[in-house]
């Protein structure tokens, strides 16, 4: 306990950073470290082709928002309810974007907000699909989307986190590669637990809860 209170006493104010990682449901993660608030793949619309619910209204992130999507189907991104928001921002392909106020919009495939730096790595699925490696503090964290191109993720750096669908995660070990992360964890599930995950793939309840310290103070 000493020890953890002499770490905690190098970073200003006394206490260290922290980033705080929720599965909220499908290939929706918050990213969260009191300032800023990263919405992978949220809002989308609960419920949508038999996948997660979840309480639209319960979705309260804090501090600066922006959502970060990598297509525009329902499961990973509601319009309506993104507009409803008008303090959030957003990141995504042009089929998602495209109905959006200009002003609401952030261009650019290597963004920062915040303590968050967020590449855009454009994937295989729809015509502008994107797959999203976010660094925040010198921890990284990779999230796939829908991608089924076992061969998009072999080049990436080796993740903190590597959030993965259950079919790309066969895919991968079918090609006998490795998941090239610390932790990998398998998100976008159907409800009734029904998804084959293959590999070394955490499988976390819905609206589990992730807490990391950062590498460096940067």
């Amino acid at each position: 306990m000493i020890w953890l209170l002499t770490v905690l006493t190098l970073w200003p104010g006394g206490q260290a950073p922290e980033i705080r990682i929720e599965l909220v449901g499908n290939a929706g993660v918050l990213l969260a470290d009191g300032a800023t608030s990263i919405l992978v793949d949220l809002p989308y619309e609960s419920g949508a082709f038999g996948y997660m619910r979840y309480e639209q209204a319960d979705l309260q992130p804090t501090g600066t928002v922006v959502s970060v999507i990598t297509h525009h189907h329902r499961d990973h991104f509601d319009r309506a309810h993104f507009l409803a928001r008008r303090d959030w921002r957003l990141i995504g392909p042009p089929s998602v974007t495209e109905r959006v106020p200009h002003n609401r919009v952030l261009v650019g495939d290597s963004l920062e907000v915040g303590r968050f730096a967020i590449v855009t790595i454009p994937t295989p699925h729809t015509d502008d699909h994107r797959s999203y490696r976010i660094r925040w503090r010198g921890r990284i964290f990779f999230f796939v989307g829908d991608t089924e191109d076992e061969s998009a993720i072999a080049a990436e750096p080796r993740s903190d986190i590597l959030f993965i669908t259950p079919w790309l995660s066969c895919g991968v070990i079918d090609a006998d590669r490795a998941l090239p992360a610390t932790r990998s964890i398998a998100y976008h599930l159907r409800p009734n637990g029904s998804d084959r995950t293959c590999g070394p793939v955490d499988v976390l309840e819905q609206g589990s809860t992730i807490r990391f310290s950062p590498v460096r103070r940067d």
